[in-house]
């Protein structure tokens, strides 16, 4: 009854410190946040596409990913290892029939003989040591087919990979144009503003001495007025966009100053397209992804067929045995016992086996054909969904060109409105400065000439974008990046 106390207690205790490092595991073993790098100033697209990657949580997901998976092709290849295993074990326990207990592992079982007296609770010491080496010599083709299979998994998260880091560099890229064209806005409105603020001081000096009107004066204080709202809009948006390009680099507290790099002084080159075909869907990062999604599902079809076949292995083991009980029975045939650990426990009985066995589970067959056929289901879901996204990636490059010729037609126009603009300011203004023309005139001109300008970095920045969205779509930023 003790002994039993003492085992409640201990089990008790056993539960509690489990329960105790279960509660305490998720604290102790928190990670640290990440202490991030401050960001390059000024910031180049190809500097923000690098940080993205170094930064940005989803993609380091990837990348441990992709480790897992190679370290599952290292377990499965050391599963079909041979498998070495040692026991040593030393028992005190009651000897009633047989010559003692002992724990069951994977030494072979040998009972002793039956005594034919009346049974007692005397007990004995007894061990046992023993050595086995299993191994799956011949698998007929099973581990060949789960060594592909983690192959193929491995190939399946490196793609996904490619994909994510891929789509993500388009959208920091996309992000980063955004920026950039905000910025430049925020630098037009600027320029509107001191256009403004010039000619009024201009109007206010006539108005004082009794050349202008004074309708003139408050008209220029209300453009004056119109134009700091305009730069305020814009730096609105600027900050907007900002924050949305500092947290896709994993950083959304950070400032970013950017680096036009001459985005708007020259226009991007478009090239014919690129190839179409096999070549084209090969050298897609999305499309490989579903590529690999339909090869690693071949290569678990492959597995589950090989599931059917036998497996022979070869078995080799030896151990050894001690007893407190003597071999021969004293004159009334009852066992003679030595309770001593000194007399049950050294080794006195030697054996060894060697041998193979070959095992063919029958109702597998019917399993691993089940579950082959359903896999060979989802490798055709795998390659409608395959055919799905190359169909819409043909749609979205198609769509990607026409952007690209309407946005370079755009962009080839947008320099001769803002000359004419320009050449319209300046005629009003002269007039203007002349008396030949009213305020209103000259407003007119200036809204012209702001709306051109706007127009003309717009016209740019949309083509440097469609340039992006024909490269994400035909899965090649190379002919963006390289004008860089």
């Amino acid at each position: 009854m003790k002994l039993r106390n003492l085992f409640s207690v201990g089990w008790a205790l056993m539960l509690a410190g489990l329960l105790a490092g279960l509660l305490a595991g998720p604290a102790a073993w928190a990670q640290q946040p990440r202490e991030l790098p401050q960001l390059p100033r000024p910031l180049t697209l190809p500097q923000a596409l690098h940080v993205a990657q170094d930064n940005y949580p989803a993609l380091r997901a990837r990348q441990a990913a992709v480790r897992a998976a190679q370290a599952d092709v290292r377990t499965n290849r050391a599963a079909f290892l041979p498998q070495v295993s040692a026991q040593l074990q030393g028992v005190n326990s009651t000897m009633n029939q047989v010559r003692g207990a002992f724990i069951g592992g994977m030494a072979i079982p040998i009972s002793g003989g039956i005594k034919t007296t009346s049974y007692d609770g005397r007990t004995n010491f007894s061990s046992l040591g023993a050595l086995a080496i299993e191994w799956p010599a011949v698998t007929f083709g099973r581990y060949r087919a789960d060594e592909s299979r983690s192959e193929a998994a491995v190939s399946a998260a490196q793609a996904d990979l490619a994909q994510a880091r891929f789509e993500y560099q388009a959208q920091v890229a996309d992000a980063y144009l955004l920026a950039l064209g905000a910025e430049k806005a925020v630098a037009l409105q600027r320029a509107n503003l001191a256009r403004a603020l010039a000619l009024a001081t201009v109007i206010k000096a006539g108005t004082r001495s009794g050349i202008r009107a004074g309708i003139d004066s408050a008209t220029a204080n209300a453009e004056v007025a119109r134009a700091r709202l305009q730069v305020l809009a814009a730096r609105q948006q600027a900050r907007e966009q900002r924050t949305r390009l500092a947290g896709l680099l994993g950083q959304p507290t950070q400032d970013v100053q950017l680096d036009s790099m001459a985005f708007y002084t020259h226009l991007p080159q478009t090239a014919a397209g690129p190839p179409a075909g096999d070549t084209a869907h090969a050298n897609n990062p999305l499309l490989r992804a579903y590529s690999q999604r339909i090869t690693l599902s071949d290569a678990q079809t492959k597995l589950f067929t090989a599931n059917k076949r036998p497996s022979l292995n070869l078995l080799a083991s030896t151990w050894g045995r001690g007893s407190g009980v003597h071999d021969a029975a004293d004159d009334h045939g009852n066992f003679v016992i030595d309770s001593s650990p000194g007399a049950g426990l050294p080794f006195k009985a030697y054996d060894y086996m060697a041998g193979a066995t070959l095992t063919w589970r029958l109702t597998e067959l019917i399993h691993s054909g089940r579950a082959a056929q359903a896999q060979r289901i989802r490798t055709e879901q795998a390659r409608a969904d395959y055919d799905q996204q190359a169909l819409q990636l043909a749609t979205q490059l198609q769509n990607a060109r026409l952007q690209v010729e309407l946005a370079q037609q755009t962009a080839q126009q947008a320099p001769l409105q803002l000359a004419a603009a320009r050449q319209a300011y300046g005629q009003a203004r002269a007039r203007y400065d002349a008396g030949l023309d009213n305020l209103l005139v000259l407003t007119q001109a200036t809204e012209v000439l702001n709306r051109a300008e706007t127009d003309q970095a717009l016209a740019t920045n949309n083509l440097w974008r469609a340039v992006l969205l024909q490269g994400a779509a035909s899965g090649n930023l190379g002919e963006l990046l390289g004008q860089l």
